[in-house]
């Protein structure tokens, strides 16, 4: 009998805001829409494919079972309906088509004012995303789109983010490349950080977009920021 089949899984709340299907492009198609365990088949065949997903991101395991991704979205789903807002997507071609990669976001802890706005000395809240893109999909740019879509249209304008970071492997150019497409400027080119999954230290630069310029003198700092 497998996980699934024991316990009855925790069901994504369809009011939660933000859930969408969002169409982001007309050429190409490209939507955003709310992750589903009826992607979980397609989730784990995609990570399967080859490793780059797994060398480019610092959680996702290889090779990626079911139980991975049951876990993760169940999760997912626990955190997003106790918030009321949806913090995970698939991407896809059409509304209801197959998961093609995968967009997240979460927010930092409010720290007791080390984040705060230089000027008004409010407390800042702070998104960050993460993503990947289907081996079978990349170089079309639907990273760039969605997490440009995740940025100003979901975290700036529904969520009130006043800043939006994300991280990469500084040797992993094409992932930098979105980012910067996205909109968003490296802030710490380098910095050494230990991955559990790999048991070993990477380095790794972080990126960032801020709503209000006066803002970016609030730079990540990883001995701070989880």
């Amino acid at each position: 009998m497998t996980q699934q089949e024991e316990k009855t899984p925790v069901p994504r709340n369809r009011n939660n805001k933000g859930s969408g299907p969002f169409k982001i492009s007309d050429h190409p198609p490209h939507y955003l829409s709310a992750i589903e365990y009826t992607d979980i088949p397609e989730m784990v065949r995609v990570l399967n494919l080859d490793k780059d997903i797994y060398n480019g991101t610092a959680s996702f395991q290889y090779p990626y079972l079911e139980s991975h991704a049951f876990t993760r979205l169940e999760n997912n789903y626990i955190r997003d309906n106790q918030s009321g807002y949806t913090t995970c997507w698939a991407m896809r071609t059409s509304p209801d088509g197959p998961l093609i990669g995968w967009i997240h976001a979460h927010f930092l802890p409010e720290d007791s004012g080390t984040r705060v706005h230089p000027e008004t000395g409010k407390e800042l809240k702070v998104g960050v995303i993460g993503y990947w893109v289907s081996p079978e999909h990349t170089g079309k740019g639907h990273g760039s789109r969605a997490a440009r879509f995740v940025v100003q249209e979901y975290l700036f304008k529904e969520c009130g983010c006043d800043i939006v970071r994300a991280e990469a492997y500084t040797h992993n150019v094409p992932s930098r490349r979105v980012l910067e497409a996205a909109g968003m400027a490296c802030e710490v080119e380098e910095w050494t950080v230990f991955i559990p999954k790999l048991q070993k230290d990477m380095v790794i630069c972080c990126y960032a977009i801020h709503r209000d310029e006066a803002t970016r003198s609030v730079v990540t700092d990883k001995t701070k920021d989880p």
